[in-house]
């Protein structure tokens, strides 16, 4: 029998925030899931459920974090800043991938999360869905 772990190809995490930021300087973190097997982050892509404005002083900053089994970890494999660029209801973008290739490995274990950060007075980030591609290595 052949598991899933063992297929070829490109898999997807999803995980779908139910809500906006609580206010634009209130920070929260979700648990999108934990790997089974050893694998490399490939992509992220960010659906907002509302548009954003950004702000090159007051933003708001989407990331997936990789936290390790232990819960440690400080790697951001994929983020969205609004500090620059605005975002449009429901049009999928492409997070931007760390340029460090060991900040894209994800260890059997670990625990990916999203987490939505503000600088300064901060941007509210709304609801949406986050998706991350990866491949078992």
């Amino acid at each position: 029998m052949t598991t899933e772990s063992e297929i070829a190809g490109v898999k997807t995490l999803r995980i779908q925030l139910q809500s906006a930021m609580a206010a634009a300087g209130t920070d929260d973190e979700f648990v999108v899931g934990t790997l089974p097997n050893n694998a490399v982050i490939t992509a992220a892509k960010w659906v907002p459920f509302a548009a954003v404005t950004a702000n090159g002083t007051n933003f708001g900053i989407l990331s997936v974090r990789n936290r390790k089994a232990d819960g440690s970890g400080t790697a951001l494999p994929a983020t969205r800043s609004y500090a620059a660029t605005n975002s449009v209801a429901f049009t999928p973008e492409a997070m931007t991938l760390d340029g460090t290739a060991a900040n894209l490995l994800v260890a059997a274990g670990d625990v990916l999360t999203v987490q939505r950060l503000h600088t300064a007075s901060g941007v509210v980030i709304p609801a949406g869905v986050v998706e991350i591609s990866y491949k078992v290595r």
